[in-house]
């Protein structure tokens, strides 16, 4: 195995980083030129300026690299990865020893245009760091770029695990952190920020449930789950992932995405709010007295003998609705396209069908009590109602 097979395995290997082994292959190539010079010094002039060019062009080369180890870094976006894969690729394909270097990346940068960001993340090796936090506080804010947020009890310290992969490198040695990570408790509150874009930050919260009153957590590109959590506020607004609450109580709570589902399971509520934009939205033993759903997607949801009243709305999807055996109900269920369905112990009323096709009847309480308040709508898709 040559010198310059070790610095390709080297960098296959990870033991080296791409800049690393470009300046390697510029020093082996130095050295070689320097013996071919001092060996052939009478050779003639063609051989001469050929011997320049060759080594003009593997210092563009190097220029090529430069820019081409930049791009790989920082770049999402499958077009743009596409462009600047194709232009590195025709400027080296006719010169040896790039070729060599280029081939070494040309593997990863197809995994990185024929896969999703997820893969792309889960590939090399991981920085993990803990940090733990003895000041003490009473909110919460989490606010990460790229990454998922697990936030779980504890009946210890609060402590912070941070999980970067796989491009990050930026340490701060002098506070043993990661320097574009913030992790700090300022007027009783603790924040934990990242913007990286070129890595993926996973989070995992460890806290106790008892000292925490409000909670903010946002994303850009990352599912958020919270278990066996209880708060007065509660707020999850993400753009591109999924909400997972289990067992998580609060006074007020809204769960927000752009792209993804909402699982709520279980927990107790005085007023939940929960707007997905493109997924589906699922209940399962939803304690709440106030319950408001939007959706571009389905809604399965399940009401519990404490709910007054529930809203829900979606354009693209169906509804499914189920309310407690023994609760009267009161309130309308509409849609544009599809089926009304229900159980034939109910007492209700249709509304004359429009032009357009809407279909829609009222829920007459007929009983003494008060009953559950719905406000059920679809424009495509089927309403249905069941007792359970």
């Amino acid at each position: 195995m040559d010198n310059r097979d070790r610095i390709l395995k080297m960098l296959e290997e990870d033991k080296i980083s791409s800049e690393e082994a470009i300046r390697l292959m510029d020093a082996l190539k130095e050295k070689e030129d320097e013996t071919e010079s001092s060996g052939t010094g009478g050779s003639s002039q063609s051989n001469s300026g050929q011997s320049e060019k060759s080594s003009g062009n593997f210092s563009g080369a190097n220029e090529v690299f430069d820019q081409f180890v930049s791009e790989f870094q920082k770049h999402f976006n499958t077009e743009k990865a596409n462009e600047t894969y194709n232009q590195v690729k025709s400027k080296l394909e006719n010169q040896k020893y790039a070729s060599q270097v280029f081939g070494t990346f040309e593997k990863a940068f197809d995994s990185v245009k024929n896969s999703n960001i997820d893969s792309m993340f889960s590939q090399g090796a991981k920085n993990r760091l803990i940090e733990t936090i003895d000041q003490s506080f009473s909110n919460i804010s989490v606010d990460i770029t790229n990454g998922n947020v697990n936030i779980v009890p504890t009946d210890r310290v609060t402590t912070a695990k941070f999980e970067v992969t796989p491009f990050y490198r930026k340490l701060d040695k002098k506070r043993n952190y990661f320097q574009d990570i913030i992790c700090e408790v300022k007027n009783d509150e603790l924040m934990i920020v990242s913007d990286i874009r070129t890595a993926r930050v996973n989070v995992e919260l460890q806290v106790n449930p008892s000292i925490v009153n409000r909670l903010i957590v946002s994303s850009s590109n990352g599912n958020v789950t919270i278990d066996n959590q209880e708060f007065k506020d509660l707020t999850v607004d993400i753009l591109n992932g999924s909400i997972s609450l289990e067992n998580v109580s609060s006074d007020s709570a809204f769960a927000r995405t752009s792209r993804g589902d909402l699982d709520i399971i279980s927990g107790s509520y005085g007023a939940i709010e929960l707007i997905s934009m493109v997924g589906t939205t699922n209940t399962d033993k939803l304690n709440a007295k106030d319950i408001t759903v939007s959706s571009n997607g389905s809604v399965n949801l399940t009401l519990q003998g404490d709910t007054e009243s529930a809203s829900v709305n979606a354009n693209m999807g169906s509804i499914n609705i189920g309310v407690p055996r023994d609760r009267a109900l009161e309130g309308r269920l509409s849609t544009v396209v599809g089926q009304i369905n229900y159980p034939p112990d109910l007492n209700v009323r249709y509304m004359k069908q429009q032009d357009i096709g809407l279909k829609e009847l009222m829920l007459v309480n007929d009983a003494d009590e008060k009953g559950i308040i719905l406000e059920v709508g679809t424009k495509f898709g089927s309403v249905t109602l069941h007792r359970q």
